[in-house]
């Protein structure tokens, strides 16, 4: 058992994260045997927190988000774990929206680097432990836990949690967790507990979900079964078993996921005051996602990368007003649904500026532009630097750029 960080190998963030990416050859290798040996050394004790643990394709990291924003906003502490970050390490680990110190992942990196032993892991299992550690040392009233990939094999379900979310069910990751809506279902229901609390906010449940919903006898609430949300001009409404919210202020974030978190707060029996959710409503702005960056041209950056997020991403750009152009810069990853991405978004750029992603998994800007048409205005790039130098050269300050396509584009445009 630990009780106290080992002695640090390396005095700094930088120097851990560089020997955390040497540790394992793969990026990614599901399996919870090894995760889990190193945290039963660690020990932890989580009997101060209820934890929630969020599995989904999208709205994971809103929904992790908006859930923190309101139950700090109702004074409650909160540690919340999300990946992957943008910028900066440090943004995957929080307490009442705060970071944590560099000093203090250093610490938590030190304990699990004498838990493990010689055990392999990930970077994402690395990291995943060591933010587990901090937030169980944090001892807060609530401990929000983003699953990365899946739910049944992720290493995020060591972790007993008092309340399991699904937010909702589309393709990704199809070479890791199948090729239809039943399998990938089965994966992200893997984070279901026997008699356990739930949470299902997919319109559409996959017959597996349902089925381990039955199987682990769960007191599961569904979407527009157990409650609902009605979307009028300017408002949205909320009805639940128990409550309700009227004519709210729309945030920016998918409604059928806002819609999940308030039921959370529901099978948690946790009473909200209005105005305050209201409140968090108006003021909810997540890194990356529909965020403006820059005016004349306009600039949005937005991490969507699969179908589902896309239309979401769709929605928003029909609802801006552009006087001028709109143009794409766009970068993917090869192991994404890249044909449905770019089917569902073909039409609504005029000029289209490809980008390599230069990593292991990134596709190249040729082949994105194998699945637009023919006739459209494209040009390809070796960065997405490049693509976006390009996009604010050829920019009139009317026109609206957009950069979308992975979590790794919109970090290269903000740490550019």
């Amino acid at each position: 058992m630990v009780t106290t960080p080992a002695t640090a190998d390396f005095d700094n963030l930088p120097a851990w994260l560089s020997h955390l990416e040497s540790l394992h050859p793969k990026d990614i290798e599901l399996g919870l045997e090894r995760v889990q040996s190193v945290y039963n050394q660690l020990a932890l004790n989580f009997s101060s927190s209820k934890v929630i643990l969020i599995a989904g394709t999208n709205g994971k990291g809103t929904s992790c988000h908006l859930m923190q924003q309101i139950l700090t906003a109702h004074g409650y502490s909160v540690g919340c774990y999300n990946s992957p970050h943008i910028s900066d390490y440090r943004e995957r680990v929080t307490l009442n929206t705060d970071w944590f110190s560099e000093q203090q992942h250093c610490q938590a990196f030190a304990a699990i680097e004498q838990a493990r032993g010689e055990t392999p892991l990930t970077y994402f299992e690395f990291g995943t432990l060591a933010a587990i550690y901090l937030l169980a040392q944090a001892k807060p009233d609530f401990i929000l836990l983003e699953v990365g990939l899946g739910g049944r094999l992720d290493a995020t379900n060591i972790v007993e949690p008092d309340l399991s979310v699904i937010t909702t069910i589309d393709l990704d990751h199809q070479d890791w967790l199948g090729t239809n809506r039943e399998v990938i279902g089965f994966e992200k229901a893997g984070i279901f507990r026997t008699k356990g609390l739930a949470v299902c906010g997919d319109l559409n449940p996959p017959d597996t979900v349902k089925q381990q919903a039955l199987e682990k006898q769960l007191n599961i609430v569904w979407q527009q079964q157990d409650f609902h949300y009605q979307v009028e001009a300017d408002t949205w409404s909320w009805q639940g078993q128990k409550s309700e919210f009227n004519h709210c202020i729309k945030p920016n974030m998918p409604l059928q996921n806002a819609s999940t978190v308030l039921a959370c707060f529901e099978q948690l029996n946790i009473r909200l005051n209005t105005d305050t959710v209201n409140q968090c409503f108006k003021s909810f702005q997540l890194a990356g996602r529909w965020q403006q960056i820059a005016h004349s041209p306009n600039v949005i950056i937005d991490v969507a990368h699969n179908p589902e997020s896309i239309r979401f991403m769709r929605e928003k750009l029909n609802q801006t007003q552009c006087s001028g152009k709109k143009i794409a810069v766009f970068g993917m990853l090869k192991d994404k649904d890249i044909k449905t991405v770019v089917e569902s978004i073909k039409d609504s750029f005029e000029l289209w500026l490809l980008a390599d992603i230069n990593q292991p998994r990134g596709a190249k800007a040729t082949d994105l532009a194998e699945y637009l048409p023919k006739n459209a205005q494209v040009e390809c790039f070796g960065s997405i630097e490049q693509a976006y130098q390009a996009a604010q050269q050829q920019a009139s300050a009317d026109d609206l750029i957009v950069v979308f396509g992975s979590f790794w584009v919109i970090t290269d445009i903000l740490t550019d």
